[in-house]
């Protein structure tokens, strides 16, 4: 039976869909069949990532209208791994939720893991994406409005008496002003899903198409396998070794004060573009 997980968060750009990319492909190289589900209508990245993004024909709105087979709107990653994309015409005001939550169970049944990259915030369409989630994995950024937002999300999913929660902290440094100890006590949280470095290595693997050639020793993806492990075991995560894995500012610094104007614009718009 298939684990549905939710990738959510209370703002955007945090790099939900870079996790879901990233988990889906780290759980597929453990011998997982795993489902990646883009859950953000009309507003889809997911398949970027991927590099799938002129290989669509049908989507997940689309097999909740009947227009197809849910399994026609699937796309193959890689043997393993399958792609559920979102409509990018259609956004969740004009999606018909229990038909959308049908597609996707049914679809979940075949998986050992199903990731759903939820639409940022508390509104009526990350409630629906959320919905059939055994985890919700909530992403945080070290800013104080990721911080504040997710607190408002989590505080909700908690007024509606669902407990099945847990934080990933992303795109950390080691001497930021925010650490990791901050972000908990923000939040309220004794225990963490996963602690994730600002990692160059992926911004370039995601921004090129090749989430699912991503190199094991990339530091993020160092950070995120042991998250995969979390969700195989259960096992406490020991943010000891995680945060040894985590740069500084001061190196960052050095690589972009050699960027031409020019350059630094691209590397801001494709930050932008990639950590949705």
């Amino acid at each position: 039976m298939s684990q549905l997980i939710a990738i959510a968060s209370g703002k955007g750009g945090v790099g939900k869909t870079l996790i879901t990319a990233v988990l889906a492909v780290l759980l597929q190289r453990r011998g997982h069949r795993v489902l990646a589900a883009d859950a953000d209508m009309g507003l889809r990245n997911l398949d970027l990532l991927f590099g799938l993004d002129g290989s669509i024909h049908y989507d997940a709105a689309q097999a909740a209208r009947g227009k197809c087979l849910p399994g026609q709107a699937l796309l193959t990653v890689t043997p393993g791994l399958d792609f559920l994309p979102a409509s990018q015409k259609r956004t969740w005001e004009r999606i018909d939720i229990p038909s959308y939550q049908y597609v996707l169970e049914s679809l979940s049944g075949s998986y050992d893991y199903t990731l759903i990259d939820c639409p940022p915030g508390r509104d009526s369409a990350c409630q629906a994406a959320m919905a059939l989630a055994d985890e919700i994995l909530f992403v945080v950024e070290p800013s104080l409005s990721s911080l504040r937002d997710a607190a408002k999300v989590m505080q909700s999913v908690v007024r509606q008496k669902r407990f099945h929660y847990d934080v990933i902290l992303n795109n950390f440094y080691a001497d930021a002003v925010i650490t990791p100890d901050t972000a908990k006590a923000c939040l309220s949280v004794d225990h963490l899903a996963g602690l994730l470095p600002h990692d160059d290595g992926i911004d370039r693997v995601a921004g090129e198409g090749r989430i699912a050639s991503a190199a094991d020793s990339l530091p993020f993806c160092q950070a995120l396998s042991v998250t995969v492990a979390w969700l195989e075991t259960g096992k406490a995560i020991e943010e000891t070794a995680l945060t040894a894995l985590l740069p500084r500012h001061q190196a960052q610094s050095s690589v972009l004060s050699g960027l031409s104007l020019h350059r630094r614009r691209q590397e801001c718009q494709n930050w932008r573009h990639y950590r949705r």
